[in-house]
This record gives C-alpha cells, sequence and structure tokens, in this order.
C-alpha cells in the first residue's frame, strides 16, 4: 500500500504562481467593496457630507464608472484573463484616475479619500516588481498633483494645498517601498520553508526507506499499546498480520504485549528474550519509552535471535576449537589407557562377580566420556555446507531404511510422508542427514518402554501458503515436559543418566550451519515434532 511521506501529509505550500493570484484576486475584491462602498455611501446619503459636495454629478458618474471598472477586473482575474503585470497597471491607473477626480469633487486632500489610493499601492505593491511599484506610485503621484492644478486652474479653491498634496505622494511612495520589502521577506520566507519543506520530506522519505530496508523490527506504540507504525521486518517478526496500524498490540502478537506489561512494572532490563510459539522466530526484543512514562509512547526493537546467535558462532567456535585440541591431549589419551587397562583387568580369570561388575561400570563410563569428546571433536571439525537441491521423497526414503536396520525397527515404525511429492530443498544432504539421525535416535531413546507401538514419521514438503520447505521428526512416544522445551537445545543439557546432552546441540549446530531454522512442536495428542524450516528461497 502507497502512503504518502509524514513531511509531504503536514506541508502543502502552495506555487508562486498561485500565491500571486491569490493575492491578486484579494486587490480585486477590495476594489469592488470599495467601489460599492462609495456608491451606497453616496446614492443612500449614509455618508460623510463632503462626498460630491464639489460636483454632485462628476462625482455620481466618476463612482459608477469605477464600479463597474473593479467589477471588470475581478471578473478577469477570476477567470485568469490577462497577464498580472497589466492587470495590476490598469487597476492601479484606474484607481489613480477615479480617487484624484473624488478628491476633487470631494474637497480635495483635506476630505482623506487620498489614503484610499494609498492603500491600493500598498496591495498593488504585494505582487509587483520594485519598478512597477515605484511606477504605480508615480502615477498616482502625479494624479493627486494633476487634481491639485486642476483645483487651481478652475478656481474651485484659491489656495490648493500642494504641500499636503506632496506629502501624500511622498506617502505613496513610502507605501509602496515598505509593501516591496514585506512583500521580498515574505517571498524569501515562503522560499526558505518551501525549501525546508522539501528537505524534511527528503529526509523522511529516507528515514522511512532506511526503517524499511532494516532487518531489526521496529515497532512504535501509542499510550494505549496501539500500533502506530512498523516496519516490514517487524511485521514479519509478529507473524505477517492483515492489519496491524490502530490495533492493539496484545492483539497482534500477545507474547510480545505480556513481555511490555512486565517491563513496564519492573524495567530493570530493557531487553527481553521471547521463545518461538511454534514454528516462529525466538526474538531479542528491546523497550524504550518516548517522553513521559505515565503515558508515552513505547518504541520496540526486534531482532532474529538466531541471527545474534550467527554473530557468537565464530567466537563460540574458535574457543571451541582451542578447547577441543586441549581435550585430545589431555583426557583423550588418558581415557585410552584406562579403557585398555579395564579391558586387561576384564579377561583376569581370578575376577569375582562384585569387582567383574565394577570393571562394566568402568568400562560403560570410559564409553560415555569418549562418545562426549567424540561429538565435542565433531562439531570443532565440522566442515563448511555444501549444499545442493536434493529431492526429498527419495532421500527420506532411503534414510530411513538405514535408520530401520541400525535401529532395529520394523517398517511399521517408520513412516515416509512428503508433499508436494517432487518437492526438493536446499540443504548439504549429509549434514542434514545426521541432524535427522540425532532425532531419530533420541526419539528411540525416549521411547519410554513403548516398544513396538512407537511409530516415527519422517515427513517434508512445501508449504503453498508461505512457500516455505520443511523436513519433520514426528513420533508418538512421551511427550517433552513443558518446563525443560526451553532448554534442550542447550549444550551438556540431557533427562538421561547415560545421555551426553550433546546430540540436540549438534543437530542445531548443522541446522544454523546450513541457515535452518529447528524448533520443537508439541503434538495436542501426544508425542513430538521437531521441524526443520527451509526459507521460500531455498525450495526448488
Amino acid at each position: 500500500m502507497h502512503r504518502k511521506p509524514i513531511a509531504e501529509r503536514l506541508v502543502r505550500l502552495p506555487g508562486d504562481q498561485t500565491s500571486q493570484k491569490r493575492q491578486m484576486r484579494l486587490y480585486f475584491f477590495y476594489r469592488f467593496i470599495l467601489a460599492f462602498g462609495l456608491m451606497i455611501s453616496f446614492f443612500t446619503g449614509v455618508g460623510p457630507a463632503f462626498l460630491g459636495a464639489t460636483d454632485p454629478g462628476l462625482h455620481s458618474l466618476t463612482v459608477a464608472v469605477y464600479l463597474i471598472l473593479t467589477l471588470v477586473s475581478l471578473l478577469l482575474s477570476l477567470f485568469n484573463i490577462g497577464s498580472a503585470k497589466v492587470e495590476y497597471l490598469f487597476a492601479i491607473i484606474v484607481d489613480s484616475v477615479a480617487i484624484a477626480t473624488l478628491l476633487y469633487t470631494s474637497g480635495g486632500p483635506g476630505s482623506g479619500l487620498g489614503i484610499l489610493l494609498g492603500i491600493s499601492i500598498a496591495f498593488a505593491s504585494q505582487g509587483m516588481s520594485g519598478s512597477t511599484a515605484m511606477l504605480a506610485a508615480t502615477i498616482a503621484t502625479a494624479a493627486v498633483l494633476t487634481e491639485a492644478y486642476v483645483e487651481s486652474a478652475t478656481g474651485i479653491r484659491s489656495n490648493p494645498a500642494y504641500f499636503s498634496t506632496l506629502l501624500l505622494g511622498l506617502s505613496y511612495y513610502a507605501l509602496a517601498f515598505l509593501s516591496l520589502e514585506l512583500a521580498n521577506r515574505a517571498r524569501t520566507s515562503e522560499k526558505l520553508v518551501k525549501q525546508q519543506g522539501r528537505d524534511i520530506t527528503s529526509l523522511t522519505e529516507l528515514n522511512e526507506h532506511v526503517i524499511q530496508q532494516m532487518q531489526t523490527g521496529v515497532v512504535i506504540l501509542d499510550g494505549k499499546q496501539q500500533i502506530r507504525m512498523l516496519n516490514d521486518a517487524a511485521w514479519s517478526f509478529l507473524g505477517r498480520p492483515v492489519s496491524a496500524i490502530g490495533h492493539p498490540l496484545k492483539e497482534i502478537y500477545p507474547p510480545l504485549a505480556t513481555a511490555l506489561d512486565t517491563w513496564l512494572l519492573h524495567p530493570t532490563s530493557q531487553q527481553r528474550h521471547l521463545h518461538a510459539q511454534t514454528e516462529g522466530n525466538d526474538l531479542l526484543v528491546t523497550f524504550q519509552q518516548l517522553g513521559d512514562p505515565r503515558k508515552s509512547a513505547v518504541l520496540i526493537f526486534i531482532e532474529d535471535a538466531s541471527h545474534t546467535a550467527a554473530q557468537a558462532q565464530q567466537l563460540k567456535l574458535a574457543s571451541l576449537g582451542r578447547l577441543t585440541a586441549s581435550i585430545a591431549h589431555e583426557i583423550r589419551n588418558p581415557l585410552g589407557a584406562i579403557g585398555h587397562a579395564n579391558q586387561l583387568l576384564r579377561e583376569s580369570p581370578d575376577l569375582k562377580g562384585a569387582d567383574k561388575r565394577m570393571t562394566e561400570i568402568i568400562d560403560r563410563n570410559t564409553a560415555r566420556l569418549n562418545e562426549v569428546i567424540e561429538n565435542i571433536l565433531s562439531l570443532s571439525r565440522r566442515r563448511e555446507p555444501n549444499p545442493e537441491l536434493v529431492p526429498i521423497k527419495p532421500w527420506l526414503e532411503k534414510m530411513s531404511l538405514e535408520l530401520m536396520e541400525n535401529l532395529g525397527m520394523h517398517p511399521k515404525q517408520m513412516l515416509v510422508q512428503v508433499s508436494p511429492r517432487n518437492a526438493r530443498l536446499l540443504f548439504d544432504p549429509k549434514q542434514i542427514q545426521q541432524v535427522i539421525t540425532i532425532l531419530v535416535e533420541n526419539a528411540v531413546k525416549h521411547q519410554d518402554d513403548r516398544g513396538e507401538h512407537l511409530v516415527i514419521t519422517l515427513a517434508g514438503g512445501i508449504d503453498e501458503m508461505s512457500g516455505e520447505g520443511h523436513l519433520q521428526v514426528i513420533d508418538n512416544g512421551t511427550r517433552i515436559p513443558g518446563d525443560i522445551i526451553d532448554r534442550i537445545f542447550d549444550p551438556f543439557f540431557t533427562t538421561r543418566n547415560t545421555g551426553t546432552g550433546l546430540g540436540l546441540y549438534l543437530a542445531k549446530e548443522l541446522c544454523d550451519a546450513n541457515d535452518i531454522r529447528i524448533s520443537y512442536l508439541p503434538i495436542s495428542t501426544g508425542g513430538n515434532c521437531f521441524k526443520l524450516k527451509f526459507r521460500p528461497d531455498m525450495v526448488g
């Protein structure tokens, strides 16, 4: 869905031409109202008595013609007919002639009508260039000086007020200059605001682009814990909801809402670890409050825990390499000597029953310790994956035959299900075969005396909705207790006295190396499911 940038929604500035047209229409509307007001004042007698006192006939004619011309100018402006410069000059000439005539018919500069021409100049100068505005002031000054001369020539007044008229003309120049200065400053400010608006728009678009491209999920909540913004990564982490903006977080992703509530009560640590829900991602979430803690928004950063684990992988392998080298020299050789000595001891004819049982305990624990060393060495010696597109059905069928033979299972205990039948996935077949073997062997070891009733299903395929691939090892054995699910992939964690606790850890390491996500899914009807999930780009 296309969304306009925030700055574009907030900043809407008219262009220079639109602004000039609006100023012109306002000026022409003022002139029409002025002409209409002068006509009403004169013909109704509600205006001052000096209006038209010198020559009522000329006054009435001037007001009528002025009203018609202002109406024509207003209509031309509304329909965008003619250039702005010509319309302004024509308006100033009309105003100058009309108001100078009204001065003549109403008692000269003493009537105060001359200020009306100053208002027109101030209005007009807002949309004119400097030279045009000065020309308008010159026309107005010439008009009032001409009116004073006509008064003197016709003998209407024996002592025309030339000095007052000159001051009035100077005020026109002052008004034109001040209006020009104000207009220039306004235009400069408007350009600056427009530029700032464009800069804000560009920065906002850049920020939105960066946030959307981030692999870290970003969610912004308001004071009511409703989602106001989230990027693509967060949308994916939250399960790709159809609609999230404006909805409460607890409706979209309840575990995250619960973690937020816990943090709000005890904000001792900003980072929380959310374990996977069914097939979801293990998430690292960081909370940050914005503004007043009582009613402010909350910023949430969400990261895929597997990425953090991958970053630590190199350091871990380097440390593990040094550890295994030490184990090989310091433990394996003495362990071999102990095992060899114990074998010679068992062959002694003088051993009695209790002593033989002791040698069996030594042999069993030596073998267990040797298995631990072999598993650790296999981690340090692990080669880089060599992925290839593997047809799942024949690959699983071949593996099931090998597992049944090695584990002494009959055909009814090992099932293979693939959908679609021609599904292919990208992975290293040797490494993932080792993962499947570990999972099947774990199911057999933890079968809880089910014997021949144990059934293991090797399933694989491609999800039609998401396009993701999967491999699953499903058994009907005893379900893993809920209180230890979070620890089953930890190294050296085991619930059996004879276990090493490295099997599932090794399986997870191999999956991580192949960029495959492994997760445990409890089955509601009983049993267990370990699922290997492949990205859509790993599907053939």
